[in-house]
């Protein structure tokens, strides 16, 4: 049986997920540093906007995504990934350029081959979305 994800395995994973380039220009961070499945923020900047001030949904949807994997990390072991193949996301809220965007996301269950998850994402005390994530669970490559 293989062993938990956590530690500095965990952290190399969620440095991985950090560094892929859209999440990385959108200039996607952790929460907690020290607790990446407690989930990510950004700043709303250029790359994120729609083009009359607010933030894109495209770029939201990212950051949704990149909560949701931060959040299945502990959930996996060292010999799994975990891939998106459901998504549903519903945009509630709009948040403005420069604001700070929050994403939490929560596993609501993990079988041998999938998990399910929610994620929320807030700008300051506002929700501006929730999706929900289902991830099949892969052997890493």
């Amino acid at each position: 049986m293989s062993t938990q994800l956590s530690g500095e395995e965990l952290a190399a994973r969620a440095e991985t997920a950090l560094a892929v380039p859209l999440q990385h220009a959108l200039g996607a961070r952790l929460l907690d540093p020290a607790d990446p499945p407690a989930g990510v923020c950004f700043t709303v900047g250029e790359l994120a906007a729609n083009g009359v001030g607010g933030l894109h949904a495209a770029a939201l949807q990212a950051v949704l995504e990149l909560a949701g994997y931060l959040a299945v990390l502990p959930h996996l072991t060292v010999a799994e990934h975990a891939v998106t193949h459901a998504v549903s996301a519903q945009f509630v809220s709009a948040a403005a350029v420069g604001e700070l965007v929050r994403a939490v996301g929560t596993v609501d269950r993990r079988t041998r081959r999938v998990a399910f998850l929610s994620v929320l994402a807030t700008a300051g005390d506002q929700v501006i979305a929730r999706a929900q994530l289902t991830k099949s669970v892969v052997a890493m490559r």
